[in-house]
């Protein structure tokens, strides 16, 4: 019998009743209400899952599903009663199987906590292994988590049904009774029930298909290693698939609907060419076994473990091995690390050679490479708790790039890495923002954590200590960390541990790379290594100032002779002096590079202190710091320092990497919102940018200019905002005359050429105008069919869009595309519209579901916020529909966050300010009112409200003064 209990008052009685053993307290069986067990969010420890044998049965018409699990647990200390997950489960049976004797048990619920209780009326679970078995049945879920329904559209009309998982954070408990904590590590053997006219795939192999004697099929899956149940996957489908074998030995295939298999080979070959790479790079083979000539051993209950299994295949055995990836037609995330089985929106894993962009293509293989990065990062070493994501997701960010950068070197991956760390910068510089790895307990805190902290500030703070340490030295230590935690749970320290000591390691002996004498007396006495090999380096000391603390430093330089004096304090938007105490008590452990106007060869410095001095050689004329923003600070150049280099730019910019230079206009636009330096020495600087071609210089350009007139736009200041674009046009003049409406040249070249002319015909400059609206009606003329280049593709879309006749066209070619790119690119030129009433229609549609996908829903509120026609209805739009929001897209998700954040950033009004706070602090704590975004979200309004009030008379004597120069 199901009981729900919520009231959090009876918990002093029942833990005293069901876990300390009886004083003279009993549990009141004939009440109507019974306490619950447990008062914590975190499951006891005392109590551990070792296998689960799990059959699930959906029925793709009636949209529910039924399930049957039997979990092994080994109870470590007696107990009353069994705490596990469950969340929107019907349990319809509960029962411990023991060897002679199955008993009946109760269920206890305890919804806050999405948790149940089994227990039985004067039983105890005695230390050892127990069987229990559970049987549940729900609906198939509306959202985008747990165990969902989704539909795609054929090219007839026909409209077909799938189910699929996704259970990250915290969703596997909507699926079926389990320990949804990462710490509870377990194997998987799953069964799926079917029709004919479906398949299934889960994370393992299938050994067999079994006909029921009701007509419908059983697909028995092997049995999983052991892993969280956050990583179990299963999906009910139509799908084809490609597939092909890696050097290594690993079956690699790639599902997706029917119509779009062709767009599925560059996925594939891909993913093949990634997964080589990892084998290789972290000396650990890809871990799945494919059922063959290895075979499992049995254990008790006659369960199986894939343990010794994995022992023959490392004996010798003819071990095949299997990964899967899938385009999910309704997806929310980006991409799912599923082990052995990752899922992706189509347009994440989708190519098709004659619509999708070199952006496109980029794209795509850096989420490969996220994805299979994780199968080592997060899957075979996973974080003890959500605390530590970042161990998961920052690597994976991080090697996207390590990856991509090897395998795939024209796409100039790394020409796109500082964006990562200036964005997570924007947020990082924010009172509300969090350290790395801080305290979370219930599902909303922890769907918080997957933020632009965990996985870009992650990133960069990696990619930071890599180079500290050296590339080589840094890869033997994750090596170490990998092999020592292999299917275990890891902390911070554990990795700080292998990085310290990689030379004093007997975790390397095994593996293909023995550290090729990486240690010996020679290397031990090279600069490259004296970072690690000298006593005094201390990872962990260092690490800790990066990841324990919320923040980065600006660290103030200042040249006097052959002296630089340095000083660090926070970064703190909003805050003009470092004798706030908000800002005072940080001090980080700052590993400094730089360079000279008389020596591009980089040195190295590490800051300890809150001030330090070192020593040049010799007097120079400039000194440059975070070199190809190898750090995550930002710099400060007083007495001269930032004339120095703004005169340097001007004379000749090539001296300085593209990187440095985007790097200069970052930073010195994040000094104007502090106030160390004027608003019109930053846009001195930005003269340079007349000469520039490099994508990043570029586009940071863009990223600091555009968005003062996107603050101008939502003020009715419209002389001025016209003043401003009239120059972004004139600076970037010259380089828009030279691109080329095709799709030659190299991947960066491209993505500029893109970007560029996107902006001159939103601009309405004449000769982009003219262009783009004669391809497009070529286009139309053709009826869709006249092939464009595809990097030029949105900007002809874009132009089309302004005409109710165009937008119409494209909007019938977006219902009939296959290609998620061309799909996407149509819905961005839809969403880019100066008309009001359509870009109305496509929000309402939007959340409706059945011609924009609600997957596309928090994308495109954001993009008609930045709308000058649009952000008034993305604003009422998101109030209006906040309830509808959350349960679709769930509380502190991505998704909600993004929007929240999206939606109200650009606003500079004390009148929207008190609109927007208001709103907010309506909701419920169940609506969010208590989500860090919503912090984010008004701290932002707060800062743009500062800068427009320090910053707009000088902006505009600074623009007339230009004018008078260029007259």
């Amino acid at each position: 019998m199901l009981f729900s209990q919520s009231n959090c008052l009876r918990f002093a009685i029942l833990f005293c009743v069901l876990f300390t053993g009886n004083h003279g307290m009993t549990v009141n069986t004939d009440s109507n209400v019974l306490p619950f067990p447990w008062d914590k969010m975190r499951l006891p420890e005392t109590v551990k899952p070792q296998h689960y044998d799990l059959l699930i049965h959906p029925n793709l018409t009636s949209l529910t599903f039924t399930g049957v699990v039997q979990i092994l647990i080994e109870v470590e200390q007696d107990t009353r009663a069994i705490i596990l997950h469950s969340k929107n489960l019907k349990i319809s049976k509960a029962q411990l199987l023991e060897s002679r004797h199955h008993w009946d048990l109760q269920i206890s619920e305890f919804e806050a906590n999405e948790q149940i209780a089994l227990f039985a009326d004067g039983f105890t679970f005695e230390k050892g292994n127990h069987l229990v078995h559970l049987e549940f049945y729900a609906n198939l879920s509306d959202s985008y988590h747990g165990f969902y329904k989704g539909r795609y559209t054929t090219n007839s009309g026909e409209v077909r049904m799938l189910a699929s998982t996704q259970f990250e954070a915290t969703h596997a408990r909507a699926a079926f009774p389990c320990f949804d904590e990462p710490a509870f590590k377990a194997n998987f053997t799953i069964r799926v029930r079917r029709e004919s006219r479906h398949i299934s795939i889960s994370n393992m192999p299938k050994l067999r298909t079994v006909q029921l004697a009701d007509g419908l099929l059983e697909d028995q899956f092997d049995t999983t290693v052991k892993m969280s149940t956050y990583l179990v996957a299963f999906i009910i489908c139509d799908f084809h698939s490609i597939s092909k074998k890696s050097q290594h030995g690993v079956e690699i295939s790639v599902y997706t609907v029917p119509e779009k298999i062709s767009q599925a080979e560059y996925a594939l070959n891909t993913a093949v060419t990634l997964l080589d790479f990892y084998d290789e790079y972290f000396d650990i083979p890809y871990p799945l076994p494919k059922h063959g000539e290895c075979e499992s051993s049995s254990v008790d209950n006659g369960m199986h473990t894939l343990q010794s299994g994995l022992k023959s295949c490392e004996n010798g055995y003819n071990c095949l091995l299997l990964a899967d990836l899938a385009a999910i037609p309704d997806f929310q995330s980006g991409a799912m690390e599923n082990w052995g089985l990752s899922t992706y929106r189509e347009s994440g894993l989708l190519f098709d050679p004659e619509k999708s962009s070199s952006s496109d293509k980029l794209g795509i293989t850096k989420v490969i490479a996220h994805e299979l990065a994780h199968q080592w990062f997060g899957n075979l070493v996973t974080m003890q708790w959500w605390n530590d994501l970042w161990l998961n997701e920052g690597f994976a960010k991080f090697m996207e790039y390590v990856s991509v950068n090897i395998t795939h070197p024209e796409l100039q991956v790394d020409d796109y890495f500082l964006e990562k760390c200036f964005t997570a910068m924007s947020v990082d510089s924010l009172s509300s923002s969090h350290p790395i790895s801080t305290p979370v307990e219930n599902p909303a805190e922890i769907s918080e954590m997957f933020d632009d902290v965990s996985y870009r500030k992650g990133a960069c703070i990696l990619n930071m200590l890599r180079d500290f340490l050296t590339p080589e030295a840094f890869k033997y230590g994750l090596i170490d960390y990998l092999k020592r935690h292999s299917y275990q749970n890891t902390v911070n320290a554990h990795l700080w541990e292998s990085l310290t000591n990689i030379c004093t390691s007997d975790g390397l002996d095994s593996g293909r790379l023995k550290l090729d004498g990486f240690c010996s007396k020679k290397r031990a006495e090279s600069p490259a290594s004296k970072w690690f090999m000298e006593d005094s380096v201390d990872v962990g000391a260092i690490m800790d100032t990066w990841t324990l603390q919320e923040g980065f430093p600006l660290v103030t330089v200042e040249v006097r002779g052959q002296e630089v004096i340095l000083k660090q304090e926070r970064y703190l938007k909003g805050e003009k002096s470092s004798t706030n105490s908000s800002t005072s008590s940080f001090l980080w452990q700052v590993p400094l590079t730089y360079i000279t106007s008389h020596s591009s060869a980089v040195q190295r410095f590490l800051l300890k202190s809150e001030k330090d001095v070192l020593y040049l050689s010799e007097k120079v004329e400039w000194i440059k710091f975070n070199v190809d923003l190898r750090g995550y600070y930002i710099v400060h150049y007083e007495s001269g320092g930032w004339d120095a280099l703004i005169s340097q730019l001007q004379q000749d910019h090539t001296v300085f990497s593209s990187n440095d230079r985007a790097s200069l206009i970052h930073d010195i636009f994040q000094l104007v919102s502090i106030e160390k330096v004027p608003l019109d020495k930053a846009l001195d600087l930005s003269l340079y940018l007349s000469k520039e071609s490099a994508i990043m210089p570029v586009t940071q350009g863009f990223n600091e200019l555009v968005p003062l007139y996107k603050l101008m736009e939502k003020r009715n200041m419209e002389e001025l905002e016209n003043q401003l674009k009239g120059h972004l046009v004139k600076l970037f003049k010259n380089l828009i005359d030279r691109q080329r409406w095709s799709d030659d040249g190299s991947v960066s070249e491209r993505m500029l050429r893109n970007y560029l002319l996107l902006f001159a015909c939103v601009r309405r400059y004449p000769s982009c105008i003219s262009t783009a609206t004669e391809l497009f009606q070529k286009w139309k003329e053709s009826d869709g069919k006249m092939l464009l280049p595809t990097d030029v593709s949105l900007v002809v879309y874009t132009e089309g869009a302004r005409t109710d006749e165009g937008w119409d066209f494209l909007l019938e070619k977006y219902k009939r595309s296959t290609s998620p790119s061309e799909k996407w690119m149509i819905k961005a030129a839809l969403s880019y519209t100066p008309l009001t009433h359509k870009l109305q229609w496509l929000l309402e549609k939007s959340i409706e579901g059945e011609i924009m996908k609600t997957q596309d829903l928090p994308s495109l509120v954001v993009t008609v916020s930045k709308n000058p026609k649009g952000f008034k209805l993305a604003w009422e739009f998101l109030k209006t529909n906040w309830a509808k929001l959350v349960k679709k897209f769930d509380l502190g998700s991505s998704a909600i966050s993004r929007m929240t954040v999206g939606v109200t950033d650009q606003y500079s009004t004390r009148e929207m300010l008190d609109e927007v706070q208001t709103f907010f602090s309506s909701l419920a704590q169940d609506q969010g009112s208590g989500l860090r975004s919503i912090q984010q979200a008004l701290e932002k309004i707060q800062q743009n409200i500062l800068w427009m009030d320090r910053n707009v008379p000088l902006l505009k004597a600074w623009l007339d003064s230009q004018s008078m120069i260029e007259s």
